[in-house]
């Protein structure tokens, strides 16, 4: 079972770093290339807060976070495993850990999203 579950976590961190190159790449041209504020030079924080006040976006903003989060944490929890010597036990604290620290930095940065 824990062979199965790496496989799993070996894809997992592939198709977050090609969906992390999907969305960044969509992240810059959208905001550097597609803003009529931006090309007439008029990019102000009201304009910014506008754009991001917008549902969609806050759901595309919440998943490039939360997708950037799985891959990050995800990838410092396969360092952390391959290139240590823990045991079983070690190895479940630091998923454990590695969880609670994405469970509250998703909440926080979701959270960021309640107050605009």
């Amino acid at each position: 079972m824990a062979t199965y579950r790496n496989v799993l976590w070996w894809y997992v961190q592939r198709v977050t770093g090609a969906l992390l190159v999907v969305l960044l790449v969509a992240h810059f041209w959208v905001e550097h290339f597609m803003s009529k504020t931006l090309l007439r030079g008029d990019l102000t924080y009201e304009a910014i807060l506008g754009r991001i006040a917008n549902p969609v976006w806050q759901a595309i903003d919440i998943g490039f976070l939360l997708v950037a989060l799985l891959h990050g944490l995800n990838g410092l929890r396969n360092i952390v495993l391959d290139y240590s010597r823990v045991g079983p036990r070690a190895a479940q604290l630091v998923t454990v850990a590695l969880v609670v620290v994405g469970v509250i930095w998703s909440w926080w940065g979701i959270q960021a999203f309640s107050r605009l």
